[in-house]
């Protein structure tokens, strides 16, 4: 059962190269194929957590994740045990727009470790606006 893990948001679109062991990361062309490769399966995944965050709707935003008690991400250091704990952590920490600020994406690494597996880095900024943070 393939489970995929990623952790927070941003925005660089992955470059399709030979190697499919290396990290890639670039520019997309603007006209895609009808069978997307892997790599940017996972960035058009990425991109729609992006734009579900930035509106401010969290449920929108747990339908990329698998709705499972098997999966398994992990945030910065912290680790969440199935789908329903990671929900609920979103729902309790984020209680409304103001909590969420809006993500300024910056770059994201995707490798691909298995055919069933990828691993996705970010790097990203977020602002509140109501905030000077």
């Amino acid at each position: 059962m393939p489970i995929l893990a990623i952790s927070a948001l941003a925005f660089c679109r992955p470059v399709m190269t030979q190697e499919r062991n290396a990290w890639q990361f670039g520019s997309l062309p603007a006209n895609s194929s009808v069978s997307k490769p892997d790599d940017q399966q996972v960035y058009e995944i990425l991109l729609k957590m992006l734009d579900r965050w930035n509106a401010h709707d969290i449920e929108g935003y747990m339908e990329v994740y698998l709705k499972s008690p098997e999966l398994l991400v992990v945030i910065g250091s912290e680790q969440f045990d199935g789908w329903q704990q990671l929900h609920d952590s979103y729902v309790k920490g984020y209680p409304g727009a103001a909590a969420m600020g809006f993500i300024q994406p910056k770059r994201i690494q995707v490798r691909l470790v298995k055919p069933d597996l990828a691993l996705a880095l970010t790097w990203w900024t977020i602002a509140f606006p109501s905030s000077n943070q």
